[in-house]
């Protein structure tokens, strides 16, 4: 879970040969018809940290996504993860070093279709994405959604705030001296978390209440504001607030490493349940000397082999709608249950206003 991505390219032969599937330690390891260049080239992609580093087996599970791309199609690929916010690396160097990003955000994916940095394209696998997708991303043919995430508030079954005003917390339980200080969101100004966070309140206070997104900052004084997502949940896990904004899928990824369990939950409101999604994309690069193979690499990663590895190893939901989750999501509040906030907000809109809603929040919170 983190705020970053990338993706690519090439010139290939194709050569006819038989298709083996071979068992190996739980993965499906599938060997495609062979492709052979006259050389190796490199495929940069550039995407966050944690890309496909959460899950149980790291090694076997980057051996399969990135080994097996590479044998069947002569390439090398080369991992460089962000320093910070990925449209901010390929605006600065005009993308130039990389073929493929990976791990744009919601406005990310918007500002960077619109950059003229991305190439157009449309892959196969793409008829299977959820389209509800592209719609919250708006950057159709440049940015392709591969997994998304509602962002919901995480709670300790223990503390002082009891499970009925966890579960049904709202907006306005914030402006609750008491609640707010067992609340940790990050901050806006360095977090995609808190950006998404704040995204999520206005639409939410514009759209669907009518009022001035600012009175929830002005009426819920005591907020725990951190740097980021790392610092945030350290905090939480550490006892010393009883929750902190986060992914939906928490409950499920403590249960399945037998950490201590959790609750997670939406912000309420006459009777619905509202979450910002957070939808993370890649696209390939106008710079990229290897479009043909950064295709099929897209490609590859929104098939079901690729996507069915997304919920234990990244803790997000695949954009893939044909892939079922593994049973340990069964503790999760139902997808289905949400109400997404991004339908609230025009994503032209959000990108840009984004800057002045920021300093508008860091003068209250400041």
């Amino acid at each position: 879970m983190s705020d970053e991505v990338i993706k690519k390219k090439t010139n290939y032969s194709v050569y006819v040969v038989v298709g083996i599937v071979v068992v190996a330690a739980a993965l499906v390891y599938i060997v495609y018809p062979d492709i052979a260049p006259s050389s190796e080239p490199t495929i940069t992609i550039l995407t966050y940290g944690s890309f496909f580093q959460s899950g149980a087996n790291v090694n076997q599970t980057m051996d399969y996504l990135i080994g097996n791309f590479e044998a069947w199609y002569h390439v090398k690929i080369k991992i460089v993860t962000a320093s910070g916010d990925l449209y901010d690396q390929i605006n600065q160097t005009k993308g130039k070093g990389y073929d493929i990003v990976i791990g744009l955000n919601n406005i990310d994916s918007y500002l960077a279709a619109n950059s003229g940095l991305l190439y157009h394209f449309n892959v196969s696998n793409e008829t299977y994405i959820n389209k509800s997708l592209s719609e919250f991303i708006q950057s159709s043919g440049y940015v392709v959604p591969y997994e998304y995430s509602p962002l919901t508030t995480d709670y300790n079954l223990s503390g002082p705030l009891s499970s009925s005003i966890l579960q049904n917390l709202s907006y306005s339980d914030l402006s609750n001296s008491t609640i707010a200080k067992q609340y940790i969101v990050e901050n806006p100004s360095s977090s995609i978390n808190g950006e998404e966070f704040l995204l999520g309140q206005i639409a939410f206070y514009s759209k669907v209440l009518h009022e001035n997104w600012t009175t929830f900052w002005n009426n819920s004084k005591g907020i725990e504001v951190s740097n980021g997502w790392d610092s945030a949940f350290s905090l939480f896990e550490n006892g010393q607030r009883q929750m902190v904004y986060s992914y939906a899928t928490d409950p499920a990824y403590n249960a399945y490493f037998n950490y201590s369990a959790i609750g997670t939950t939406a912000f309420h409101y006459n009777g619905k349940s509202y979450a910002w999604m957070e939808v993370l994309g890649a696209a390939i690069l106008n710079s990229s000397t290897h479009k043909s193979i950064d295709e099929k690499f897209v490609n590859w990663l929104l098939g079901a082999n690729v996507q069915s590895l997304i919920p234990l190893n990244e803790w997000t939901y695949p954009a893939n709608s044909n892939v079922s989750l593994p049973s340990v999501y069964k503790v999760n509040p139902p997808i289905s249950s949400y109400i997404p906030l991004n339908s609230y907000l025009n994503m032209t809109s959000a990108a840009n206003n984004i800057g002045a809603w920021t300093l508008e929040w860091n003068s209250i919170e400041g």
